[in-house]
Formats: structure tokens, C-alpha cells, sequence
């Protein structure tokens, strides 16, 4: 086959397909009712993967398997490995959050509440893990496979670790870019990374090909987690999310690109102001305007320098590869963000700052 797969991308209806499959052979175990069956695990499970997302992370598995020299299609299981992981993540995430919405609905364990939704995202970490096994591949490949896909959890879950200890008002300015890129690289950035490692792994190619297509995979999740910090402070995120990482103090490029823009003094003070937030006062729209208004015109800078960079760096590694020109409008395609988006005041009173479940 050629390499229609990288030139033509998998519409979100194939997409939708391959997950319905997958859905469908999710059998009770034998003796259950159906309908217990649907309100423990199934009917949440389906749900939740209806909602729409970017997908991007099924694709850049694609796309690794192709640059990496392959000219067919990988397994139909195989892109759908990382989604679902990352699917598990945004659950457990929001619980940890005390989040209200995900993908425009609310929260999964808003609707279903707290300990079946924690079960639901723990199950969303083994079941990918289970697929690898019933994808026929090489033993070594299998297992090459499975365990970069641990490895990455692992590092997720120390990602996750950091981002719900630090607190803005507890770093000294020098810190918070160091802290905020650790944060970025070990969540986002080890998920994205895994995309493309897994595609790259799973096609069977060699380890300087495999690490060059991680470490393009973990550029772009820090971009993409630089472009969602910024949609928050914009209201782009929706109006439940947008003041939520201000509101828990959490550590975000804004903060960082603030801490390396202002005087010492100018941004102590905003240290002092969300640190007053995340204690329960003060005025997030308000806080989210001054941390704009910092970062200067074109805040989007710094994400498309950096996908410019790793798109660079890539291309030097696959040499003239036709998928190319799809990885580039991908980046577009998540570039696609008005930085002029002004944030829109929020009822405080929606959230509950330091009462969110952890």
C-alpha cells in the first residue's frame, strides 16, 4: 500500500467506528444483567468517548507509524491505545480537580459520581494494555510496546504529583519556569510523547527513529499545554474552566512567561494576588486580564516557535517524507486559537477553591 494513511487522515467517523467496535465487544461477564452491566461500566465508558476532543494523539500514532517506514495501515486498535490512556487521565484528572465540565458536558463524576467514575479512569489505564495483546504483534514488539505505555503512566502520574503540590504563591520567580516546564513535560508532554513512540515502536523501527519521533511527541504536548493554559486565562476553554488552574494557584506557561517578562516587585505582587485567589479571594477574571496584559501582544509566540522548532528537528530526522505535510497542517490545525479572545467574568461562587475532591 502507499502512504495514504499519513496523506489522508482518518475522519473522526472512522474514528468513531473503530471505538464502537471496541465498545461492542465489551461483554458482560457471564451471569451479570445487561442493564447492571450498562450502569457500571459500559454506558459511563460510552458516554464519555462520544464527546468530541482534538484526536490528535491517534493521528500522531498514524502518522509515526508511517514516518517511521511503514507504507501500511497499523492495526485499527493501535492509535486508539494512547486515547484511551488519555481518556482515563482527563477522568482522574477532573476528580482531582473538583472539575465541573470536560469536552462541554459535565464532569463524569458529576454525573455518575465520585467512586465510579475513579473506578472507570483506573480500568481506562489496563484496558489499552490489554488491546496491545490482541493486536498480533512481534513478541519483541509487544512488549517493546506495553512497556513504553507503562513508562509513560508512571511518568504522568509524577507529572500529576507536581502539578497538585505547587502553588504560585509558594515559588520564587526563578522557579516557576523550571517547575512549570517539569509539570508540562511529565504529563502532556510524556502522553504525546507516547503517541508517537508507540506508532514508531509498534512499526518496528529502529532507536534512533523511535527516539526522534518521542521527543517530537513531547514537544508538542508541552505546545498543547501551553495553548490550554492560555485558552483559560482567555475563556476559549469554555466559561466553567477558564478560571480554574488561577482559582487552585496551580503553576501555567502564563505564570512562567510573567515571571520571565516583569520586574521582580510587579510579579511578587501577582504572585500575592493568586495566591489570595486560590484562598478564596479576590477576582479571577480579574487576575487572568493582568496576566494577559503581561504577556504582551502576541502570546502565542512562544508554543509556535516551539512547534516550529520540533517540526525542524523532525524533519532532519525522517528526511522528505510525504506524511509531512500532514504533521504540518496538524500543527496548524492545533494552532488554529484567537489569542484575542477576552476572558469573561465567571461567577466565583461556582467553584469551591481548596474544597475540591484531591
Amino acid at each position: 500500500m502507499s502512504v495514504a494513511i499519513a496523506l489522508t487522515p482518518p475522519t473522526v467517523a472512522d474514528e468513531t467506528h473503530a471505538l464502537a467496535h471496541l465498545l461492542a465487544g465489551l461483554q458482560a461477564p457471564a451471569g451479570v444483567p445487561a442493564k447492571l452491566w450498562e450502569s457500571a461500566l459500559l454506558g459511563p465508558l460510552t458516554e464519555f468517548l462520544s464527546r468530541p476532543g482534538k484526536r490528535f494523539r491517534s493521528q500522531l500514532t498514524r502518522l509515526a507509524w508511517t514516518l517511521a517506514g511503514r507504507t501500511d495501515n497499523p492495526p485499527a486498535e493501535l492509535p486508539l491505545v494512547v486515547e484511551l490512556l488519555h481518556t482515563g487521565s482527563l477522568i482522574i484528572d477532573d476528580i482531582e480537580d473538583g472539575s465541573l465540565q470536560r469536552r462541554g458536558r459535565a464532569a463524569l463524576h458529576r454525573l455518575i459520581g465520585l467512586p465510579a467514575a475513579l473506578n472507570l479512569g483506573n480500568w481506562l489505564y489496563f484496558w489499552p494494555l490489554d488491546l496491545l495483546k490482541q493486536m498480533d504483534l512481534p513478541a519483541a514488539v509487544e512488549l517493546a510496546a506495553t512497556r513504553v505505555c507503562l513508562e509513560a503512566v508512571r511518568v504522568c502520574h509524577v507529572g500529576q504529583a507536581l502539578d497538585l503540590a505547587a502553588r504560585i504563591g509558594e515559588l520564587h520567580s526563578s522557579e516557576v519556569i523550571t517547575v512549570c516546564r517539569a509539570i508540562s513535560e511529565q504529563k502532556t508532554g510524556a502522553l504525546m510523547g507516547l503517541a508517537a513512540e508507540l506508532g514508531a515502536t509498534a512499526s518496528g523501527a529502529d532507536a534512533d527513529t523511535v527516539r526522534a519521533l518521542r521527543t517530537f511527541g513531547e514537544r508538542v504536548g508541552v505546545a498543547l499545554q501551553m495553548l490550554n493554559d492560555l485558552s483559560e486565562l482567555t475563556g476559549t476553554a469554555g466559561p466553567l474552566k477558564h478560571p480554574e488552574d488561577l482559582i487552585h494557584g496551580r503553576i501555567t506557561w502564563p505564570w512562567a512567561w510573567a515571571a520571565q517578562r516583569l520586574p521582580a516587585a510587579q510579579f511578587a505582587a501577582l504572585q500575592v494576588r493568586g495566591a489570595n485567589l486560590a484562598a478564596g479571594t479576590g477576582d479571577a477574571t480579574v487576575l487572568a486580564r493582568s496576566l494577559l496584559a503581561a504577556l504582551g501582544p502576541d502570546p502565542q509566540r512562544p508554543t509556535c516557535q516551539l512547534l516550529e522548532h520540533a517540526f525542524l528537528d523532525l524533519t532532519d530526522a525522517v528526511g522528505d517524507h510525504p506524511a509531512l505535510e500532514v504533521v504540518r497542517s496538524e500543527l496548524d490545525r492545533l494552532t488554529n486559537y484567537d489569542s484575542k479572545a477576552v476572558a469573561q467574568p465567571v461567577s466565583q461562587a461556582t467553584f469551591a477553591p481548596n474544597t475540591g475532591v484531591r
